[in-house]
């Protein structure tokens, strides 16, 4: 009988801990997502809870992708009902943060489900909980809910597409690195990985709340090889005073561009010389008060900053600073001159002349930057210069006024003084052709935008109406549209989906803004746009009665 041999217990303890160190090396090479219940919008999605079916379509889907570590559902809905992080589908970027903190999650998933006549609409929003900014933003159309089961798959591959890939340097052999990313994960033979270590704990200085960990470039790798669970690298670059090694953190550099599928969100394209917009300030409440609002659906900036707001349902403008700031109002309810009925937009020229769209009167009014009455021109009617919904103004660079209306599928063009020049337009669904459209823009070139609204669209034309293009990346309701003066970046407003959608000149999509809600950075069917000369972006979000303002 051989000998019983005992295991001194520091050697256990060495063991379990040498165990447990690998466990938790493996388990953070894979990102932790969770995927929060999805907002139900539309008669259909309310009824079926549709958001929540889709979360769990969502779940799955990510799962079988192998690439995150998904929270189970259940313990990730306890977590936002034990800290009281907001309701399903309303979770806005500042939330998605600190819920992200709680989790140990990179990345919440939320967004939301549109059922409407022609199918369903599956917009879904991944928030980078480290930073709190939205990081992809995309959409899904389907004309039946089956039909959208059998999408999510290819959606989601799609959407994990734009992540980069994340592990830690395993091995080293010679001059050779072993990570453990191999093709499973998606990596490829000549990839480029960031290598970084970690530095110290950055703790709150009041609360002691840890806020992260320092990251310390110390090089890049490049795959030479690439197996299914692993990949061997070479140095191709190495910080001063730094060393790549074995433990270290690497991340790709070759996430999918945009225009592959999707848009980044927060990442500048690389022909757009744009930077991400960042919520500055939001002013207004419901009343009819200085400064207050009841549906406001226009707005539009002065030469000197100013605001010039479309109180809709006031039926009257209201002027404030760049800051918010109230200055003055004018307008009541009325037929007669220099009163309004549902004043739908407004315009200001380069010589702080002001244009009203006066939708229920059917015409256009002109008043001095004080609200002094200047003339009038419209009529109800079909003929050249009439009105029947005269939804959205704008002013050309060479002081033009254009004008679209929603129920005669056209836009007039007139000048500063309201002769007519010319109009374009039908019903239809052909290009140059409208269906409801309701609000317009003119770059500082003369070309015009266009959102035509039912047919999710924006049609681009020149000065003279000659069609040029359209664009219609990831739109569902677009009502207004404006143009960054800094890249010349299109923004359109989509009521529909509550979001700004960022497209370069060509309509590619870039990155979206907002999503459904009352937390600042979040609209209610926004119904109006603009930018002013230091390409700050305003919005009228008129279901919340306030005006909110972004800044680069």
């Amino acid at each position: 009988m051989r000998p019983q041999r005992w295991i001194r217990p520091s050697c256990i303890m060495l063991v379990v801990t040498l165990a447990f160190w690998a466990l938790n090396v493996f388990a953070a090479a894979r990102t932790r997502i969770a995927v929060v219940d999805l907002e139900s919008q539309g008669q259909k999605a309310k009824s079926e809870e549709l958001g929540k079916i889709a979360a769990q379509w969502l779940t799955t889907a990510f799962v079988n992708q192998g690439r995150f570590d998904v929270i189970e559902r259940q313990a990730l809905q306890e977590i936002i009902e034990e800290q009281q992080l907001g309701s399903a589908g309303v979770i806005d970027v500042n939330t998605a943060a600190q819920l992200g903190r709680v989790l140990g999650a990179t990345y919440i998933v939320t967004g939301a489900v549109l059922s409407h006549k022609q199918g369903i609409d599956l917009n879904v929003k991944i928030i980078d909980t480290e930073s709190a900014a939205i990081k992809v933003a995309d959409r899904l159309a389907a004309t039946s809910v089956g039909a959208m089961s059998r999408k999510i798959n290819p959606f989601v591959a799609q959407l994990v597409s734009k992540f980069p890939l994340r592990g830690f340097i395993i091995h080293q052999k010679d001059e050779k690195f072993i990570i453990d990313i191999g093709k499973s994960a998606g990596a490829k033979q000549g990839m480029r990985f960031k290598v970084y270590r970690e530095g110290e704990i950055i703790k709150h200085p009041v609360s002691g709340e840890i806020l992260g960990v320092e990251k310390i470039p110390t090089g890049q790798l490049e795959l030479t090889e690439v197996q299914e669970k692993l990949a061997f690298a070479r140095v191709i670059e190495q910080k001063t005073g730094e060393s790549v090694a074995v433990g270290q953190n690497v991340v790709s550099l070759e996430a999918s561009k945009p225009g592959t599928g999707g848009p980044f969100i927060g990442i500048p394209y690389s022909a757009s010389t744009s930077t991400a917009l960042r919520f500055s300030l939001a002013w207004g409440r419901p009343g009819s008060g200085s400064g207050d609002f009841v549906k406001p659906c226009g707005i539009a900036a002065d030469g000197l900053g100013n605001i010039y707001v479309a109180d809709t349902y006031n039926n009257r403008i209201e002027v404030f600073d760049n800051s918010g700031t109230f200055m003055k109002a004018w307008g009541q309810e009325g037929t007669g001159s220099g009163s309004l009925a549902r004043p739908w937009d407004v315009a200001v020229d380069s010589e702080s002349i002001v244009y009203v769209a006066d939708t229920y009167n059917h015409r256009v009014q002109r008043f001095d930057a004080n609200g002094a009455y200047l003339g009038q021109w419209g009529q109800k009617g079909k003929g050249s210069g009439d009105f029947y919904f005269l939804s959205g103004i704008a002013v050309g660079p060479d002081g033009t006024i254009y004008t679209v209306d929603a129920k005669l599928n056209r836009v007039q063009v007139f000048d500063n003084q309201g002769r007519f020049l010319r109009s374009w337009g039908n019903k239809g669904k052909g290009s140059g052709s409208f269906v409801s459209p309701l609000g317009l823009t003119v770059d500082g070139s003369g070309n015009v935008y266009v959102a035509d609204s039912k047919m999710r669209r924006v049609q681009k034309f020149d000065s003279q109406g000659r069609f040029l293009a359209a664009f219609t990346d990831r739109l569902t309701y677009p009502v207004d549209v404006a143009i960054d003066p800094s890249s010349g970046d299109l923004l359109v407003l989509d009521a529909a989906t509550h979001l700004i959608w960022e497209m370069n000149p060509t309509g590619q999509s870039l990155r979206s803004y907002g999503g459904p809600g009352r937390s600042s950075g979040q609209f209610v069917e926004p119904y109006g746009i603009c930018t002013d000369g230091a390409s700050s972006v305003f919005v009228a979000d008129t279901g919340n009665s306030r005006v909110q303002k972004f800044s680069h």
